[in-house]
């Protein structure tokens, strides 16, 4: 592709899709998005304590897209204890705290170009070498090139000037499609879109996969912006990129879509095992901690490391309001009984919750 991509507006014309191509994985997509929303509905554990953990994943998997390098363990390091030595996880930091803004906004408003200026903003806060081009459409021409030593170009967006009409479109689609197409399939088609766009100058690989929990929490198809699909398609990446360039290419839209609902499916699946998983952990854990503590303290430090799974007393004591003597004693409980882990040291003491983390991993 030489010359710029000339975007179709959306909704897409009936002839580029065809439902017949991917209805065994809209249906089985469909079905076990069910399954999870209700396993989240009656989760032992409060969807409160673990989303931020399962969130912090998520910043991870779709920074790594983008060759972040960094580990879970380094990230919830970081929760436990920020640092602006790593740019990496400034990165991952700022991806989180964007989803968190994005469904504060989606709870009182529309989707809007404010709203991709603001999350854009905070994505990109700190790590942008040039700050004006932050939160900001752009008016230059960008590239999509190999992520290799050739950086060959594989894409061209559209041009500048037609940036805004096509966001515009997006937006408006988004907010009132004219079309009858299932949400989960319009999920697919909103993110390739976005990324076809690629209305920013850096940031948009993110924005897009933030964009797809955002939009089946928008739409209703969540009741918690808890689903997230960057960790398959980072371990699908090449497919991952070939299948949008389809869209681009050839408008083999039914491919693309048909990948999407097999990665939610897949997706599901995993996230189904991940909350049943934590709920034996939660009350094994819980019932266990009660008999060594003899302190109701105990449960809301239980509930917190849900949330923390490495943490320190001080964010301990700030999230639970107790006193910092009691967050110490029984911290050394949950050590003695090899609930929790901790590094030893006398200051600034990690306390690592292996068993939840080995859930996550």
């Amino acid at each position: 592709m030489k010359n710029s991509y000339v975007a179709p507006l959306l909704p897409l014309s009936n002839s580029m899709i065809d439902y017949s191509a991917f209805l065994d994985e809209l249906i089985d997509a469909t079905a076990k998005l069910e399954v999870y929303k209700e396993k989240i509905s009656d989760s032992k554990v409060n969807s409160a304590w673990f989303l931020p953990t399962l969130q912090q994943k998520e910043a991870l998997a779709s920074s790594k897209i983008e060759g972040t390098q960094a580990t879970l363990d380094g990230v919830l390091i970081d929760q436990a204890s920020p640092s602006s030595a790593d740019q990496n996880l400034i990165e991952i930091r700022n991806y989180f705290h964007a989803s968190n803004m994005g469904v504060k906004i989606l709870t009182r408003e529309q989707f809007s170009n404010e709203f991709f200026h603001e999350t854009h903003a905070i994505l990109m806060d700190g790590v942008e070498r040039k700050p004006q081009l932050v939160g900001q459409y752009r008016t230059e021409q960008n590239y999509i090139g190999k992520n290799d030593s050739s950086h060959a170009i594989t894409f061209i967006p559209p041009a500048p000037e037609n940036v805004q009409s096509l966001m515009d479109n997006l937006i408006s689609y988004i907010n009132n499609p004219s079309d009858t197409y299932r949400p989960l399939v319009r999920a697919a088609i909103i993110h390739a879109q976005f990324e076809s766009i690629h209305p920013f100058m850096d940031g948009n690989g993110r924005v897009g996969r933030m964009l797809i929990p955002l939009y089946l929490f928008y739409a209703k198809q969540i009741e918690l912006p808890c689903f997230f699909v960057s960790e398959a398609l980072e371990h699908d990446k090449l497919k991952y990129y070939t299948l949008l360039n389809g869209t681009r290419e050839r408008n083999d839209w039914n491919a693309w879509i048909k990948f999407f609902l097999a990665t939610v499916a897949r997706q599901c699946d995993k996230h189904i095992r991940i909350v049943s998983e934590i709920n034996k952990l939660y009350e094994k854990h819980l019932a266990a901690a009660c008999e060594f503590a003899k302190s109701s303290h105990i449960i809301p430090i239980i509930n917190a490391l849900y949330k923390y799974p490495i943490t320190t007393a001080k964010q301990l004591a700030a999230e639970t309001h107790l006193p910092m003597t009691s967050i110490n004693r029984l911290l050394g409980i949950l050590v003695d009984n090899r609930i929790l882990y901790t590094n030893g040291k006398q200051r600034n003491r990690i306390f690592r919750y292996s068993d939840l983390l080995d859930i996550l991993n």
